[in-house]
C-alpha cells in the first residue's frame, strides 16, 4: 500500500465512520421528506439492513484494503453489490443516491487509477440509471447533470485530502529523518570531541616521555655519576653536577619547544643543529652522520624527527649498555627523509621493542604519513629506522 492509503487509513478510521453514518442518516432522512415510494414499506426494513451492512463492512473492511490484490478487489466488488442491492430494493430510490459517495471517496484514495475510474463510473452509471430506467432518457439526462456535481465536489475534495495527507506524511518522514540525522551528528560530535580529547592526551603524553623523560634520564646518570666520585674524586663529581644543571636547563628549553610546536610562528634551530646538540650529552656519544644537502622541513616533521633520535638515544642510554652508537640523517631522496640510530649493545628482550615510547614514536610517526622500524641487528644490538615524507 502507498503511504499516502496508509495515512489515510491512519486517520480515516474515525474520518471514515463519520462519512458513512452521516451519508445513511441523511439518506434515511429522505423518508421523511418523500412520499414516492416504489415498493410496500416493508421494504424500508430491508433497505436498513443493507445499509448497516454497507456500514460495518465500509468502517470495519479496512483490513482488506490494506491487503491488497484479490482482497483489494472482492472488498469493492462486495460493497458496489450491496450499494446496488440498497438503490434499487430501496422504496425511495433515486434519493437514496447519495449513499454511493463515502465508497466513491475511498476508491480514489485506496485504489490506483483505473480502478478507482472503475468504480467512480459505475457507480455514477448506477445513480443515473435509477431515474433513467423508470422515467426516459430525459430524467436520465436530468440525473446525470443533477449527480455529476456532488460526484465533482466528492472527487476533487478527496484529492485534496489525499494530496494533504501526502504533503503531511512527507513532513512527518522529513521531520523524523531530520531527528535521526541530529542525533548522528550529536554523537559523532561526541565522538570527535573523545577522540581530540584522547589524541590530545596521547600528544601530551609523548611530549612529556620524549622531552622531559630523555632529560630526565641522563640528568639521573650524571646525577648518579657524581655520586659515587665526590668521595674520591670530588673534581670529577663536580662537573657530573654542573653538567646535570645544565641539562636541567635544556629540558626547561625542551618543554617550552613542546608548548610552542604547533605554532609556526616559533624560531626552531636547524634539525642538523638540534641533532648535533642533543648527542653531545650522555654516554654513548653516538657519532652523527648527515647524508645529503640539508633542506628546511616543516615543524611537524622536524619536531617528530627530532622527538625519534631523542626517543632511540634515550633507549640506548637505558637499556643498551653499549659502547657505541650511530644516528645518520639522510636527505638523499628529495621526497623523503630517513632517520636511523643503532648501536652495538645487548638488543632489545623482543624483535621489536614494544614499550611506550617506540609505541608513542610509531604514533607520532604515523600521523605525519610515515613509518618506523626497530629490530634487533644480526650482529648484535639494537636498530630503528624512521621514514617520513618531506
Amino acid at each position: 500500500m502507498s503511504d499516502s492509503k496508509q495515512a489515510y487509513h491512519a486517520t480515516g478510521s474515525l474520518y471514515g465512520s463519520f462519512a458513512y453514518a452521516s451519508v445513511i442518516l441523511s439518506c434515511f432522512a429522505g423518508y421523511f421528506l418523500t412520499r414516492n415510494f416504489y415498493y410496500s414499506e416493508w421494504m424500508v426494513l430491508v433497505s436498513f439492513g443493507l445499509c448497516s451492512l454497507y456500514t460495518a463492512i465500509g468502517i470495519l473492511g479496512g483490513g482488506l484494503v490494506d491487503c491488497g490484490g484479490a482482497r483489494r478487489a472482492a472488498y469493492f466488488v462486495i460493497q458496489c453489490a450491496v450499494l446496488t442491492a440498497i438503490l434499487w430494493l430501496s422504496p425511495i430510490r433515486g434519493f437514496f443516491a447519495i449513499i454511493v459517495l463515502p465508497l466513491v471517496s475511498q476508491a480514489i484514495f485506496d485504489l490506483g487509477r483505473r480502478g478507482a475510474l472503475l468504480v467512480v463510473v459505475y457507480l455514477y452509471a448506477l445513480v443515473v440509471s435509477l431515474w433513467a430506467i423508470p422515467h426516459g432518457f430525459d430524467a436520465g439526462v436530468e440525473a446525470f447533470l443533477n449527480f455529476a456535481s456532488a460526484f465533482a465536489f466528492t472527487s476533487i475534495f478527496t484529492l485534496i485530502t489525499r494530496r494533504a495527507l501526502d504533503a503531511r506524511r512527507r513532513e512527518e518522514k522529513l521531520r523524523r529523518e531530520l531527528e535521526v540525522a541530529n542525533e548522528q551528528l550529536r554523537a559523532h560530535a561526541r565522538q570527535a570531541e573523545e577522540l581530540a580529547t584522547t589524541r590530545e592526551r596521547n600528544r601530551v603524553a609523548r611530549e612529556i616521555h620524549d622531552g622531559v623523560g630523555h632529560y630526565l634520564t641522563v640528568v639521573k646518570t650524571q646525577l648518579d655519576a657524581a655520586a659515587a666520585l665526590i668521595p674520591t674524586q670530588p673534581e670529577r663529581g663536580r662537573e657530573a653536577v654542573i653538567k646535570a644543571a645544565k641539562l636541567t636547563g635544556e629540558a626547561l628549553e625542551d618543554v617550552r619547544r613542546s608548548v610552542g610546536a604547533l605554532r609556526t610562528d616559533v624560531t626552531r634551530p636547524p634539525l642538523p643543529d638540534a641533532l648535533r646538540e642533543l648527542t653531545a650529552h650522555g654516554e654513548p656519544v653516538p657519532t652523527l652522520a648527515i647524508e645529503g644537502a640539508p633542506r628546511p622541513l616543516a615543524p611537524g616533521v622536524e619536531h617528530a624527527l627530532y622527538r625519534a633520535a631523542q626517543e632511540g638515544l634515550t633507549n640506548i642510554r637505558k637499556h643498551a649498555r653499549a659502547s657505541q652508537a650511530l644516528l645518520r640523517l639522510d636527505f638523499r631522496t628529495p621526497s623523503r627523509i630517513v632517520l636511523e640510530l643503532s648501536d652495538n649493545g645487548v638488543g632489545a628482550p623482543t624483535a621489536t621493542g614494544s614499550g611506550f615510547g617506540l609505541r608513542g614514536l610509531r604514533e607520532r610517526i604515523e600521523i605525519i604519513g610515515g613509518t618506523v622500524d626497530a629490530a634487533n641487528r644480526l650482529e648484535g644490538g639494537f636498530a630503528l629506522r624512521v621514514e617520513v615524507p618531506a
